[in-house]
């Protein structure tokens, strides 16, 4: 009968390769041994975290290797599941004794998980004798007392009570995580429903049924996002405790925070996780939708909110190549002039295509391969065996034979990659229903693979990968060139609902808006103060940050035009690119 908080209990957590024993394996086991009345801030909690060893034949996947940073090389120090069951049972052991209880409280965050593989541990080491841990599921309690979150994960309640869990789902972190959440909610069970001991709250559960979800209810007062202004702008989503969790841009403040709050309707998971945590708002105003697009890039890079995805700078970085594409690096120099190109799959594949180009494209299959990634631009484990991959480029090199005919594989590599994309952009047109005779086509990325299935190759399929990756390839040169233009350029472009009236200027210097202004429509525009820089000086001025930055005002570009708003852009005092010349252009960066 002793009072909830002051129970000595273990906060549980395990990371495992499949959804229970019969699927996966244990990777980790970590727990914390607390009270909800403990006055202990969550980075000093006694934290207990062990990695499990793994059957000889057992590996884990890419995809375990991402959402836990466990590698191969770190599970050199994982001990033996018998030694580490046997350090928590008489950890419990102890703390039931103590406590003078059958079995020792432990608090797990949805132990539907977590049950069947402690259930399973407890059968092959200690099945003789009582299962130790008498578990209680915080998801269970928050479906009763917090119906309404938009969801109940361990990372959107620990948000939502102002603690921030790290990105790497680890089981120390989880645990910690846990104990916090268990800390608020012995605090709520009490304040609202006057449990004070566990026979109480074994007893609410069990009569208590989880309310059906009728709506959402945010943490985030309503007032906070009604009274914003209806200006462009962007918009920082903050949790109790102050950290930042997003970082969003708007035309209209107002309208697009309160498009989140929707009571029903799809949203992606990773929106309902932040709404669940966000409680508070912050906004910086600005000029226009496209000087709030390129403050939210530089706002994103600099630092890093956790559901901002996309536009995080993580460890990537800007390679410069060499004109015979065997070779890169991270700085433009006298042998390194093609770039700035993001490195990644498409500009790995770009070495290999140039030494399988400079060899009169006769290389032995396995070196088509090159840090990992395959002259498909795909990495190494999604690559085709080799005897497919050389049927693929031989059936490529047939259907394109005059255009590989050309002594430079730059000019190979740009010249065909433009043909084909030409040829997708009139497949595009001839698709398209009632397109505008301006519409813009956003041309694709340099992604990664999605799945963590290998695609399913054939020779025609390697060959059409083929011409993918020449698309790509010879987009993102495009690019290059394109984004060094822009660098030293002046941007003017008629303000919104000024009915021709007004436009709204900026001037780019070193990749970066150094200065901005609004004038008359029919003024002259400014000349860019760095219109005279050649191509290898402003090579050198970029950064992931200004490569990005830039990216999104091309972005901001289609919109303009695609809205049928006056735009022009000048480079040098004799080039300007206006409206039409901007519509034709931009579907080729």
């Amino acid at each position: 009968m002793m009072n909830l908080a002051d129970l000595e209990i273990l906060t549980f957590d395990c990371q495992a390769t499949g959804a229970n024993p019969q699927k996966g394996h244990l990777l980790e086991i970590g727990w914390v041994q607390t009270r909800a009345a403990a006055a202990v801030k969550p980075k000093n909690l006694p934290v207990k975290s062990y990695l499990v060893d793994l059957p000889p034949d057992v590996e884990i996947s890419g995809a375990v290797q991402r959402i836990t940073g466990l590698s191969d090389k770190m599970m050199e120090k994982a001990l033996p599941a018998a030694r580490i069951w046997s350090h928590v049972v008489k950890t419990a052991h102890r703390i039931a004794t103590a406590g003078h209880m059958d079995r020792c409280l432990t608090i797990i965050h949805y132990a539907r998980f977590e049950k069947p593989f402690l259930a399973h541990l407890h059968a092959e080491y200690s099945r003789h004798s009582e299962f130790p841990l008498f578990i209680i599921c915080t998801h269970e309690i928050t479906r009763r007392l917090l119906p309404g979150l938009p969801r109940r994960g361990l990372r959107a309640v620990a948000g939502y009570f102002g603690y921030s869990v790290p990105p790497s789902r680890r089981s120390a972190d989880h645990a910690v995580a846990t104990a916090v959440i268990w800390q608020n909610l012995v605090r709520q069970l009490k304040t609202e429903h006057g449990i004070l001991n566990l026979d109480q709250l074994t007893d609410w559960l069990n009569r208590t049924p989880p309310q059906t979800r009728t709506g959402r209810e945010y943490p985030m007062k309503r007032d906070i996002r009604l009274n914003l202004p209806k200006k462009p702008g962007i918009y920082r989503m903050l949790r109790s405790n102050g950290d930042l969790l997003y970082i969003g841009k708007a035309t209209s403040l107002r309208q697009r925070v309160n498009s989140y709050f929707r009571q029903k309707g799809s949203q992606a998971e990773h929106t309902l996780e932040m709404l669940s945590q966000a409680a508070n708002l912050e906004i910086t105003l600005s000029g226009s939708a496209l000087e709030a697009a390129v403050l939210e890039s530089d706002e994103i890079k600099r630092l890093a909110p956790p559901y901002n995805v996309a536009l995080q700078k993580g460890q990537r970085k800007l390679v410069f190549c060499s004109r015979d594409l065997q070779g890169s690096s991270v700085n433009a120099d006298k042998i390194h002039q093609i770039g700035p190109l993001p490195e990644g799959n498409i500009t790995a594949a770009m070495t290999t295509f140039g030494a399988w180009y400079q060899h009169s494209q006769n290389l032995p299959e396995d070196e088509f391969l090159t840090n990992g990634f395959t002259i498909l631009g795909v990495p190494e484990s999604y690559a085709p065996e080799p005897d497919c991959l050389d049927e693929g480029l031989r059936l490529f090199r047939d259907n394109h034979l005059p255009q590989l005919k050309h002594p430079s594989p730059l000019r190979t590599l740009t010249g065909l990659g433009r043909a084909l994309w030409q040829g997708h952009l009139e497949a595009l047109e001839k698709d398209r229903a009632d397109g505008a005779e301006d519409a813009v086509v956003s041309p694709p990325d340099d992604q990664e693979p999605e799945s963590d299935e290998a695609p399913s190759w054939t020779p025609e399929t390697v060959a059409r990968g083929m011409e993918k990756f020449m698309m790509r390839a010879a987009l993102l040169i495009r690019r290059a060139r394109w984004l060094c233009l822009l660098s030293e350029s002046t941007l003017a472009w008629e303000a919104r609902n000024s009915e021709g009236r007004r436009k709204i200027v900026l001037l780019f210097e070193k990749g970066a808006v150094s200065r901005r202004a609004e004038q008359a429509v029919g003024k002259e525009t400014p000349l860019p103060p760095g219109y005279t820089k050649r191509l290898a000086h402003r090579q050198k001025v970029f950064d992931l940050t200004t490569y990005e930055r830039l990216r999104v005002v091309t972005t901001e570009l289609r919109r303009l035009i695609a809205e049928g708003r006056i735009v022009e852009m000048r480079l040098s005092p004799h080039a300007i690119l206006r409206r039409r010349q901007l519509t034709k252009l931009l579907p080729w960066v």
